[in-house]
């Protein structure tokens, strides 16, 4: 009796525990509310096609030629395109959030089956070492009789197998815990995006408000002053001085700007409204991140703090220390002392360490580095010299399609430089390149 009992008191208890934490994984993928996605993507669907209703409207008011009343329908467009921007972009930030939601109760649910697989292996395990110490002779001197015997060795080796199998389940497990986590970050990632983005909108919404009034006043609705005040070069410079209203705020001029920006397009056969739209809006993101400080230029963060331990901290030692040997290069190289370099601030999610104007981490610089100096004829060239980062800029933007000079072109480039990823469809980049677009051609009618 008494050997009949022991077995059956650990080997079942053992075998029905394991199958029990089997065959669950796929439940911890949380999805998304079907219900309140729909709505959602209804909604976004329709501030869509409005949107592209008013591009399509901006696009030929904007090939016309220039009166007081097409360039007071393409203010009042604008105005509206903006407007509707910053509602898509609300509507988006709640979808995120939403799904940061589910993904975090997938996470701690997945988290707390590990845990309990833990337990249980580890239970399952010395129950099963225990008996192993038993020679054949003792195991089969505790039964009482072959029958039972056998039935013990079966039990046993069905444990066996259940014990390999959640081993395997349980690798799995912290494989899956480990992708959804990366994806959870990649989650918040794109809201602080988004909401960076947002923000860049606001500006742009209340200057072309500004611009609107300014129209009204300076043309007091006649014609005739209207084109007077298109021959105005000083006009011209102001209104580009709003235009470039983040870079000008990081201590490049606006004179500054234009003139690289104009000598990295050409050198890289892009075009320069294109690039001076983009380092605009690459800019007011990271400002609006927390990243940038007024007159800084180049971040106020450090190597070791904001790049390495945060890659560290995010588990991601390859890259931490990819970008470490990156830096120190590029420091190296141009006899820099890395501790005293200032690189981005690390945001809210993700990691810092981008450096200069253009915002280009340390490993993607390298990749240029050799092609900027080429043209500028700066060797070593910096990521902390206004003109060898812009150049570098152009590069990158022609090498991702901007060379074409084309819409469909430049967003390609646009979506890669935000995602690395040219076809990136998600709204961050989409806003993102929409962005740049439309602050290409308000430049570009100034230039």
């Amino acid at each position: 009796m008494v050997s009949k009992y022991r077995v059956s008191c650990w080997i079942f208890p053992a075998a029905l525990g394991l199958f029990l934490l089997a065959g669950c994984t796929a439940a911890y993928a949380q999805e998304l509310d079907p219900v309140k996605r729909a709505e959602l993507e209804r909604q976004l669907q329709r501030l869509e096609q409005e949107a592209n209703e008013l591009d399509k409207n901006l696009q030929q008011v904007q090939g016309e030629a220039r009166t007081l009343a097409n360039e007071t329908e393409t203010v009042n467009t604008e105005i509206k395109r903006r407007e509707l921007e910053i509602k898509r972009l609300a509507l988006v930030i709640k979808k995120t959030a939403l799904e940061i939601q589910a993904k975090s109760a997938g996470i701690a649910m997945l988290a707390k089956k590990i845990d309990k697989s833990r337990r249980a292996l580890g239970a399952s395990l010395f129950l099963l070492y225990a008996y192993d110490q038993d020679n054949a002779l003792t195991i089969l001197l505790k039964n009482q009789n072959l029958s039972d015997f056998f039935n013990s060795l079966n039990s046993l080796q069905r444990v066996q197998s259940n014990i390999q199998e959640a081993v395997g389940e349980f690798k799995e497990d912290k494989t899956l815990l480990e992708k959804e986590k990366v994806e959870l970050e990649e989650f918040e990632e794109e809201q602080q995006d988004l909401r960076s983005l947002q923000e860049v909108e606001r500006r742009f919404l209340a200057q072309k408000k500004k611009e609107k009034e300014e129209l009204l006043r300076l043309t007091k609705g006649k014609e005739a002053l209207f084109q007077q005040l298109l021959k105005s070069k000083k006009r011209d410079i102001a209104t580009l001085k709003t235009q470039l209203f983040y870079l000008e705020k990081t201590g490049i001029t606006a004179e500054d700007a234009i003139r690289f920006a104009d000598l990295a397009a050409k050198r890289a056969g892009i075009r320069t409204a294109f690039l001076l739209a983009l380092l605009e809006v690459e800019t007011g993101k990271q400002f609006e991140d927390g990243v940038i400080s007024v007159g800084t230029n180049v971040g106020t963060g450090n190597w070791e703090r904001d790049m390495y331990n945060c890659y560290i901290r995010l588990g991601r030692r390859k890259q931490a220390e990819s970008e470490k040997a990156a830096f120190f290069e590029i420091t190296g190289k141009l006899n820099l002392d890395p501790d005293k370099m200032p690189v981005s601030r690390r945001p809210n999610y993700g990691c810092g360490g981008a450096m200069g104007p253009a915002q280009f981490i340390p490993t993607t610089w390298l990749r240029f580095e050799k092609r900027v100096a080429s043209l500028t004829g700066h060797n070593p060239s910096s990521p902390w010299n206004v003109e060898d980062a812009f150049t570098a800029a152009a590069i990158f933007l022609a090498d991702a399609g901007a060379d074409a000079k084309t819409e469909a072109g430049e967003i390609r480039a646009a979506k890669t430089y935000i995602s690395g990823r040219p076809s990136c469809t998600r709204y961050v980049c989409r806003s993102y390149a929409n962005r740049i677009i439309s602050l290409a051609r308000d430049i570009d009618r100034i230039l």
